[in-house]
């Protein structure tokens, strides 16, 4: 039987231990944040069986961006070893620390920066793994059609019922957070989503309720969605699967 994918997961971030751990129980798609996680990643990926990965530049290190000519070398370099592009988007939540005059500059940058992934995408048929939050996201949905992206992937997305409905239409994926256990908002988008579109990921090790997250969250995860969604785990867990085998091309 094949094992539970987790289609998100900062898998450089855990320890030794809890990397085996979560080898020996899920499939694991692991993004990276910038260069240097990147290159962790590509080294991991010749000691896991079960491990996929994706290159990028998480949107929200905006100190990172200069990175890119090095994350890209990196996925032309080792493109058929890759299952996808990520953790890359557009910012939201650094541009709010940040004083107001500074902040189209910068969100300028960051968009500049997720087009050049895309174009790489693109380029390499290379499915995406983004972050994307608010009504930001209508521009890089723009930029996803402009480049005829096929697979993508919305990570713990909990945008409008216009913007999953966007999303729907094109035939991409949104994943489900282990927040859905505790966070009664979250619900609520999650409960408008449409079933056939969903992924589960554990967003590991980013902590729920004071736990670090770990890919055997997602379980939990599948059990609270029951009640949200009126169905059973087990199809839950079964349409994540075949889901994730599609974006990820993992037999």
């Amino acid at each position: 039987m094949m094992k539970m994918i987790d289609n998100h997961c900062h898998f450089e971030q855990l320890t030794t231990q809890e990397q085996q751990q979560a080898l020996r129980d899920y499939t694991v798609v692991a993004v990276a944040s910038d260069y240097q996680s990147s290159l962790q990643l590509l080294g991991l990926l010749s000691q896991y069986d079960d491990l996929h990965i994706c290159l990028g530049i998480h949107p929200e290190k905006i100190t990172h961006y200069a990175e890119f000519t090095l994350v890209a070398q990196l996925i032309e370099k080792h493109r058929h070893q890759l299952v996808g592009i990520g953790e890359i988007g557009l910012p939201y939540f650094s541009l709010s620390k940040m004083a107001a005059d500074k902040q189209p500059e910068v969100f300028q940058q960051g968009l500049h920066l997720f087009e050049q992934f895309i174009q790489l995408a693109a380029k390499f048929d290379l499915t995406v793994n983004l972050h994307c939050v608010g009504e930001s996201t209508w521009q890089a949905i723009a930029c996803l059609d402009r480049y005829q992206i096929k697979r993508a992937l919305f990570h713990w997305f909990a945008g409008d019922a216009q913007l999953v409905q966007a999303i729907y239409q094109r035939g991409w994926h949104i994943s489900v957070s282990p927040d859905v256990m505790g966070n009664k908002r979250y619900q609520q988008q999650v409960q408008a989503m449409p079933i056939s579109m969903l992924c589960l990921e554990s967003d590991g090790p980013w902590p729920y309720q004071g736990k670090r997250g770990m890919p055997d969250m997602m379980r939990a995860s599948a059990h609270q969605l029951t009640s949200l969604l009126n169905t059973t785990a087990n199809d839950i867990i079964k349409i994540s699967q075949i889901n994730g085998q599609k974006l990820w091309h993992i037999d």
